[in-house]
């Protein structure tokens, strides 16, 4: 039998409420029915609003993702410290490029990233590699590192990151078996 880990909340990607897949609304109905409390970055909530506006998206795109989003009552967080969020973005981007990532391309991801640990989430939803890679678990132990020091609170929390899939396969009565979750590279 595998560790568990119960579930306080969870966060979702952009890509996770835009996805075509029946999956995702399996998932959101699981959680809607298990009262599980969901949020959605400010971060997510714009990108949403930006992809609508410059046509990457159509509307019934965006309407899906939005109904999904209310279907799970997840409210918008943020991290408010305007100093330490840029710190520890910047402590996120340098991680993301030691592991080859180009930091251009990952301002949001770490926006998004550190706005889940600071407000305590523990389950992040997405459906993009980037985040569900084991390189994604080694950037937010760097991140919580570089916290320490300013928020206690980071230096404990579990956040992983995973898909819905992994999610149905890893989730029974509000937790996850983490046990079975991939794990960061050695």
């Amino acid at each position: 039998m595998g560790e568990h880990l119960q579930l306080r909340s969870i966060s979702f990607d952009t890509s996770f409420l835009l996805k075509d897949d029946s999956t995702i609304d399996q998932v959101i109905k699981i959680i809607a029915h298990d009262r599980i409390p969901c949020f959605i970055t400010t971060t997510v909530a714009s990108e949403l609003e930006q992809l609508k506006i410059w046509g990457r998206i159509t509307e019934s795109d965006h309407k899906k993702a939005i109904h999904r989003w209310m279907h799970a009552h997840a409210t918008v967080i943020d991290f408010k410290n305007k100093l330490l969020s840029d710190a520890l973005g910047n402590a996120c981007r340098r991680s993301m490029q030691e592991h080859g990532i180009d930091a251009h391309d990952v301002v949001n991801d770490c926006n998004i990233l550190v706005s889940n640990l600071k407000n305590g989430v523990d389950l992040f939803l997405s459906e993009d590699y980037h985040f569900t890679s084991p390189i994604t678990k080694d950037v937010i132990k760097e991140i919580q590192h570089a916290a320490c020091k300013e928020y206690s609170l980071m230096c404990t929390a579990q956040l992983f990151s995973i898909d819905a899939k992994t999610f149905l396969k890893t989730y029974k009565n509000g937790s996850i078996d983490f046990s079975i979750l991939p794990t960061s590279r050695k």
